[in-house]
This record gives structure tokens, sequence and C-alpha cells, in this order.
């Protein structure tokens, strides 16, 4: 009886994979033999599932987004409170612990990449701008008189200034000091 192959579990692996070593290496480290080695498979396994380096660069762009987003919305629903889950929403994006700060690593890596490549720039505004919406209708719900669109940008400014802080250096006083500023901006911004 032939395996059964999960295959988009198997491609989540190999994205988690290329985290790692996105994380470790930056994409300048990055290739499919070294993605392979850290999944602990073949090249040939890789190429399978993604056509070349570029295509599963752009895949865990967008795996690395999706993942942090969907965790924030679960968080949310634990809340009752608007404005608690306004600062949940924004706290999730912070490097909190290991897999946060991964996802950090990953993202200053392709921001990085961004400035010079059209591609991967594209590929930022759209998730950016999916955000930025997804916020503003948080922020229109915690802060109904604001300008929601506005200040779900202003947000997110605040929130790539305090985690890059915090990522560079991830001490737990730049992380509490992450999480102070957005704590009080928000509470301003509801009152």
């Amino acid at each position: 009886m032939p395996k059964i192959v999960d295959h988009e579990t198997r491609r989540q692996e190999l994205i988690k994979a290329s985290w790692n070593v996105i994380a470790a290496e930056g994409l300048e480290g990055v290739t499919m033999r070294k993605i392979a080695a850290e999944a602990g498979c073949t090249t040939g396994r890789l190429t399978h599932y993604f056509a070349d380096r570029e295509a599963l660069i752009l895949a865990s762009l967008r795996a690395s987004y999706d993942v942090t987003g969907e965790r924030a919305r679960e968080t949310m629903a634990k809340n009752a409170s608007t404005q608690e889950k306004l600062l949940q929403f924004v706290e999730e994006m912070l490097p909190a612990d290991d897999e946060r700060l991964r996802e950090w690593k990953v993202w200053i890596a392709f921001w990085g990449a961004a400035t010079v490549d059209p591609i991967l720039a594209a590929e930022n505004d759209a998730r950016h701008e999916a955000w930025a919406s997804e916020l503003a209708e948080y922020v229109g719900d915690a802060a109904p008189k604001s300008n929601a669109r506005e200040e779900a940008d202003l947000l997110i400014g605040l929130i790539n200034g305090v985690g890059l802080h915090a990522a560079v250096n991830p001490t737990k006083s730049n992380l509490k000091r992450a999480r102070s500023l957005l704590r009080t901006h928000i509470q301003q911004l509801v009152a």
C-alpha cells in the first residue's frame, strides 16, 4: 500500500525549516541545500514543493504573516472588551518569546531584501495593507470616533519601531518598554 502524504503539512514543515535558516543567516544565507538539511530531507523533496529558492522565500513570507495574524485572532477571541482585544492583537506582534522573535528575524530579513527586490517589496506592501485593514477594524470597534485607518497605520509604525528594537536586542526591559508604550497609546486612543 503506498504511503499517504499530507502535502500541506509537508509544505508547512519546509516553510518552518526555511524560517529557522532565515532567522539564523538572513536571506543572503538561504540556500535550498541549507533548508533541506534543516528539514531533514533532500533538495529534491524541497523542489517538489517549491520550484526554486524565490518561490520558497515568497511562501515563507506569506506564511509568516498568516501565522502571526491567526495567533493574534485566536488570542483576541478570549477577551471580552474591545480595548483588550485591540491590545492583545498588537501585543501578539511583539517578539515576546522564541517563536515570535524568530518571526521578527524573518521579517527583518525580508524588509532588508525588499528594499532591492520589487517582488518582495510588492508582497510586503500587500501584506502590510491587509494587516492595516484588519487592524483598522479593531481600532474602529475600540475607538469609534477615531480615524480608524490612520490610527491603524500609526499603530503599525509604533509596533514596527518598538518591535524592531526589542528584536534586535531582545531583553526583558526592551520588551517591557514596548508593551508599556503600546498599552499607553491604546489607552489614549480609546479614552
